[in-house]
């Protein structure tokens, strides 16, 4: 998340975005999100890129039951939200189903869940953690952690590798980020990690980050909505035989 001004003028449907609640329907239910651009400018409004990011997911494009996900700049916090809801598990999985009562499936989807960290700088974090609270229910609440990370700075609070995916809506616009940004990535990300990036290609210095990005990571374009102008990336680790 970075907090930089906008010209309204040039802002399309800027009032949407002047609204104190926005409202989605995904994992079948009714996601209520708090704004705040007064306060907080770009950081808490929801953007389209994260609208299209938890479509994709809630498309079962990604298997989030038992994964360990983070969101980078999550802002409004809508993309992680629908991360964990997606991620629960209410009854059993396929696998499991006739080898344990049922009366153990709660105790399972804790075992399974996703377990979903939220991060953004921590100016945003008291409001990030509010639109968190407010709509995920109690039981799923423990599998989610609001957590400060600022790009590039306070790295060792997270251990190397430690995310099986790595989500991120409308992150690539700010070119003074981008090293810092491309640096957290190589840091969350083990061998086996993959990240999500949902973008719109607004400046020719976006496709300069998709350059640096696939100096360090093999880099497909897996979705596109044309509606919104957004596209979906999806990067995974070199192998070290590639970098040869």
């Amino acid at each position: 998340m970075a907090l930089v001004p906008y010209e309204e003028s040039t802002v399309i449907g800027l009032q949407k975005l002047h609204k104190p609640l926005a409202t989605f329907s995904f994992a079948n239910r009714t996601i209520q999100i708090r704004q705040d651009w007064g306060r907080l400018g770009v950081a808490a409004v929801v953007w389209d890129a994260a609208i299209v990011l938890s479509t994709y997911l809630e498309m079962g494009a990604v298997e989030l039951r038992g994964c360990s996900a983070v969101e980078l700049g999550a802002g409004t916090g809508l993309v992680g939200i629908v991360a964990a809801l997606l991620g629960k598990c209410n009854s059993l999985t396929p696998c499991l189903r006739g080898l344990y009562d049922i009366h153990l499936t709660f105790c399972l989807s804790h075992i399974v869940g996703a377990h979903v960290t939220i991060t953004d700088r921590k100016v945003a974090l008291e409001f990030l953690k509010s639109n968190v609270e407010a709509n995920l229910p109690p039981h799923i609440q423990p599998k989610v952690v609001v957590k400060e990370l600022t790009w590039g700075q306070n790295l060792d609070s997270f251990s190397p590798g430690e995310f099986d995916l790595i989500l991120g809506a409308d992150i690539i616009y700010l070119e003074d980020t981008f090293t810092d940004l491309l640096q957290t990535l190589v840091h969350l990300c083990s061998n086996n990690s993959m990240i999500l990036l949902a973008c719109r290609i607004r400046y020719e210095r976006d496709n300069h980050f998709l350059t640096m990005l696939e100096r360090q990571f093999t880099v497909s374009k897996v979705y596109y909505d044309p509606e919104k102008d957004v596209h979906i990336y999806k990067a995974q680790k070199r192998k070290q035989r590639e970098d040869l």
